[in-house]
C-alpha cells in the first residue's frame, strides 16, 4: 500500500494560466492504474503512527515545522518518499536547492538509464513545478524552461532527483506531473470561430503540434491516396509527415509508476497492481463510425466489411434523417454498439443552428425512439464540435452518456491512449465528473493522414497499455484504399495481441475496475507472506492480479486466492517485474502471496 498527502485547498503555486487544484487529479492517476493507495492529509506526517512505506506528497505543501521534522525521521528510519512540484519546504530531505517556480518546459531524455526514467525517450512538454538544482541527491533528469527568469543565464535545470537519507530514500519530481497530466487532457477553454457556435475539439490542445509532434517517414507514399495533401508548383503531392506521435500524458504518468516500483522493489516490498485488461493483455483497440451523411449503402458495405473480419465497433450515429429501423436493428443484434453522433443545430427545434444542451438533449432523445434503444452510452461530435471547456461533460452526464470521444484528431492531441475522467479543476476538492474519455488517433487513415501514420501511432498506444481507438466513416468505405487501411489496422492490431472492443465494452469493464478495492493489514504487507482482501462491486471476469516482485526475490510459483492455488507466471510491464495470476473477482476475497 502507499500514502498520497494533499491539499485540496491548497492552490497550486506559480504563475500561469494552469489548473489551480490540480492536486486530487492524483486519485484518477493511481486509480486508473490499479494501485491501491491511501488519501492522507499533511497531518499525517507527524502522527504517532508512520505514514505508510511508500508516500508521495501530490503537490508542493506547506508543511508545519513539526511536519517536516516527522516527514525527515520517516525517511531516516527507512521511509521512501516521493516529492512532487517542489520540495515542501524540505530542500535537505530532498538533495536539492530550490530556485523559484517553474511556469512551463520541456522535460529533457536522461544522459543515463535509470529505472524510472527509462521510458523516457523524447522531450515532454510539462506545466508547472519548482525550478531546483541538486546539491546531494543524484540528478536522473532535467528540464528546459520556456522561459527562465532574467536573471538567470542556466538553460537547463534539474528535473528529477533521487537521494539517500538514513536507511531511506526520496525522489523529487520538480516538474508538477499532476498539474501537467491534467491539463494536457483537459486543454483549454474552445472559443467558437464566427460564424460557426462551435470549433472543433482539437483547438482546445494545449500542445504545441511543431515541437511537441514529430516527424514520420513512411515508405512508398505515393501509392497511398490522402485527399488532404496539397501540390507545389511544380505539381508534386506534399504530404504533412508532422503528427502528435507520442502520448506526452501516458509518459508523465509512467514516471511516477516507474518511481513507485522501482521504491517499493528496491526496499524488498510488493505491491498488488489490478492490471489495465483481462488476462494480462497489453492493449486493446477499438474502432468506431461517424455516420456523415447517414448513406445506407455504404453503412451495409461497412457492416459487412467488419462482419467479414470478426471486429465489434461502435456506430456514432445521428438520429436526423438517420440510419432506417432495419439497418439499427441489425447492428443491435450482432456485436456492434449504437453511439450518439451529436450534430450542433441538427434538431428540428429553431432554425438558427445553436449549440446547446437542448439541442443535444432532443437529438440524443430520437436517437433511443428511433433505435428502440433505452440509453445510449457513448457519444462523438460531429466535426467533433465543442465548447467551453467542461460543461459539455454535463451535458452528457445528464443524459446517461457514460463515455465520450470527442477528443483527438492528428495524434495524441490530449496526450493520452487510456480512457479518464475529468476534474473540475478551478475550485478546491477537484470534483470528477463521471463521464469516462476515450481519445481517438485520427479521421480515416488514407484520407485525412496517410496510412503510413497508422502502425507509428498504434505502436504507442500498445507501449503505453491503452487504447488504439481507430476512427472511420462509412461514407469513405467504397474507396479501395480506405477498406485496405481497414484491413490493415485490423490485421497489425491483432498482430500486436490487441483485442478489438466497442467503447460500451471499454466503459463497463473500465468502470468495474474502479469498484475494485484491494486493501492490506494497517496499510504494509505482512511478513513473510502477503495477505491482501479484494472487494469487487461488480463481476470482473478474467482480471489480471499482478504482484511487484522485490528487486532481489524470487518470483512465487504460486499464489492463492480464497483458497484456491493459482499458477502465477512473471510479466514485466514499466520496466519491472511482477508475478500475474488471471481471476475472475466478485464479492469479497483475500488473497496471499509468498514473499522471500
Amino acid at each position: 500500500m502507499i500514502g498520497v498527502i494533499l491539499s485540496p485547498e491548497q492552490p497550486r503555486r506559480g504563475n500561469g494560466q494552469l489548473p489551480a487544484f490540480a492536486s486530487p487529479y492524483i486519485s484518477e492517476i493511481l486509480g486508473h492504474a490499479g494501485i491501491p493507495y491511501t488519501l492522507l492529509p499533511p497531518q499525517a506526517l507527524a502522527a504517532d503512527a508512520p505514514p505508510p512505506r511508500l508516500t508521495v506528497l501530490a503537490q508542493d505543501l506547506d508543511l508545519t515545522a513539526e511536519q517536516k521534522e516527522g516527514a525527515a525521521n520517516f525517511v531516516r528510519t527507512g521511509g521512501t518518499l516521493v516529492g512532487i512540484a517542489g520540495t515542501s519546504g524540505m530542500d535537505e530531505l530532498f538533495g536539492v536547492r530550490s530556485e523559484g517556480p517553474l511556469d512551463d518546459g520541456y522535460l529533457q531524455p536522461p544522459q543515463a538509464r535509470h529505472p524510472v526514467t527509462d521510458g523516457l525517450g523524447r522531450e515532454i512538454h510539462v506545466f508547472g513545478g519548482s525550478r531546483v538544482t541538486a546539491t546531494g541527491g543524484a540528478v536522473l533528469a532535467q528540464v528546459e524552461p520556456l522561459r527562465p527568469p532574467p536573471q538567470s543565464n542556466r538553460a537547463m535545470h534539474d528535473a528529477i532527483i533521487a537521494h539517500s537519507t538514513g536507511r531511506g530514500r526520496t525522489i523529487l519530481f520538480a516538474p508538477d506531473l499532476v498539474t501537467s497530466i491534467l491539463h494536457i487532457h483537459q486543454g483549454k477553454p474552445i472559443l467558437p470561430t464566427p460564424p460557426r457556435e462551435s470549433t472543433g475539439t482539437p483547438a482546445g490542445s494545449i500542445l504545441d503540434p511543431d515541437r511537441d509532434g514529430d516527424h514520420i517517414d513512411i515508405d512508398d507514399i505515393d501509392d497511398l491516396y490522402y485527399s488532404g495533401a496539397e501540390s507545389d508548383q511544380h505539381g508534386t503531392t506534399q504530404y504533412n509527415r508532422r503528427v502528435l506521435l507520442t502520448p506526452m500524458a501516458d509518459a508523465l504518468r509512467e514516471l511516477l509508476l516507474r518511481a513507485i516500483f522501482h521504491l517499493l522493489s528496491s526496499a524488498g516490498e510488493t505491491l498488488p497492481v489490478l492490471w489495465y485488461w483481462p488476462r494480462g493483455l497489453a492493449s486493446i483497440a477499438h474502432m468506431s463510425h461517424d455516420s456523415d451523411g447517414n448513406r445506407p449503402n455504404m453503412g451495409w458495405t461497412l457492416f459487412d466489411l467488419l462482419q467479414e473480419l470478426s471486429v465489434p465497433s461502435t456506430w456514432c450515429t445521428m438520429p436526423v434523417q438517420g440510419y432506417d429501423r432495419a439497418f439499427c436493428d441489425t447492428l443491435i443484434d450482432s456485436t456492434s454498439e449504437i453511439a450518439l453522433h451529436y450534430a450542433t443545430g441538427n434538431a428540428p427545434l429553431r432554425e438558427d443552428r445553436r449549440w446547446s444542451q437542448m439541442d443535444f438533449d432532443w437529438q440524443y432523445d430520437a436517437l433511443c425512439y428511433d433505435t428502440g434503444l433505452s440509453n445510449i452510452v457513448s457519444n462523438k461530435n460531429h466535426g467533433l464540435a465543442r465548447q467551453g471547456r467542461l460543461e459539455f461533460y454535463h451535458w452528457c452526464r445528464n443524459k446517461g452518456i457514460q463515455i465520450e470521444q470527442s477528443r483527438g484528431d492528428r495524434g495524441f492531441t490530449f496526450g493520452t491512449s487510456h480512457p479518464w475522467l475529468p476534474m473540475e479543476d478551478d475550485r478546491p476538492g477537484g470534483n470528477f465528473i463521471d463521464v469516462l474519455n476515450l481519445c481517438f488517433l485520427s479521421q480515416d487513415f488514407t484520407v485525412v493522414c496517410p496510412h503510413g501514420f497508422m502502425r507509428p501511432l498504434v505502436d504507442q498506444c500498445h507501449a503505453a497499455y491503452g487504447v488504439a481507438h481507430a476512427l472511420y466513416h462509412p461514407s469513405h468505405v467504397e474507396d479501395p484504399e480506405c477498406e485496405r487501411s481497414i484491413r490493415e489496422v485490423v490485421a497489425y492490431a491483432r498482430s500486436l495481441g490487441m483485442e478489438w472492443w466497442t467503447s460500451e465494452e471499454i466503459n463497463t469493464w473500465e468502470r468495474a475496475r474502479r469498484r475494485v478495492a484491494i486493501t492490506s493489514p494497517n496499510g504494509r504487507s505482512p511478513q513473510p507472506e502477503g495477505a491482501y482482501s479484494l472487494t469487487a462491486g461488480d463481476t470482473l471476469s478474467e482480471a489480471a492480479l499482478l504482484f511487484l516482485l522485490p528487486q532481489n526475490g524470487s518470483a512465487p510459483s504460486e499464489i492463492v486466492l480464497d483458497g484456491n492455488t493459482m499458477q502465477a507466471e512473471t510479466v514485466e510491464r514499466y520496466g519491472h517485474r511482477f508475478a500475474q495470476v488471471t481471476a475472475d473477482l466478485g464479492g469479497e476475497g483475500e488473497i496471499r502471496v509468498p514473499t522471500g
